[in-house]
């Protein structure tokens, strides 16, 4: 695999404003996903992207990705497992940014993000999918969050 971005590409497209191409409306049950597309209007061209996600108890996944490309911009999860980078693990609950130093460390062809823990960059370190998703969303710079409506379905107390 050859990256088809840079690191200052990637930070740009990770900045850039972006729009909710369709209103996306779910209920979320356990080990539910789903994904929406973003766009940007930039003066150099409209730009897509995707974002998918997983919800599940105590394994969240947020996952912005260059819709060009189709490589990984940014990723939150929040999770108990590990990351595994060039320089070590980062176990729990942490942010993966797309990195071209770490691609060429790790020297696998596949891995091009590098992991850091959470908190960072005005994301906490939560459980909750709804603060999550709401951070990461103003994080990516995405103008229309009101389109997006996502619930957590409750358990019924029987």
């Amino acid at each position: 695999m050859n990256l088809q971005l840079t690191d200052v590409e990637a930070k740009r497209l990770i900045k850039m404003l972006k729009d909710v191409l369709q209103a996306h409306e779910k209920t979320l049950h356990e080990r539910d996903s789903g994904k929406f597309m973003l766009q940007s209007n930039q003066a150099d061209g409209k730009r897509k992207f995707q974002v998918n996600y997983f919800y599940a108890t105590d394994d969240i996944h947020l996952n912005l990705i260059d819709y060009k490309t189709k490589h990984t911009l940014v990723r939150i999860n929040l999770d108990s497992r590990f990351h595994n980078n060039s320089n070590g693990k980062v176990y729990g609950h942490r942010i993966e940014i797309f990195s071209e130093q770490e691609f060429v460390k790790k020297n696998d062809g596949v891995t091009q993000v590098k992991a850091y823990k959470l908190p960072m960059l005005g994301l906490r370190d939560t459980n909750d999918f709804i603060q999550a998703l709401n951070e990461f969303l103003k994080y990516i710079n995405v103008h229309s969050t009101d389109k997006i409506k996502i619930s957590i379905e409750a358990p019924l107390d029987i």
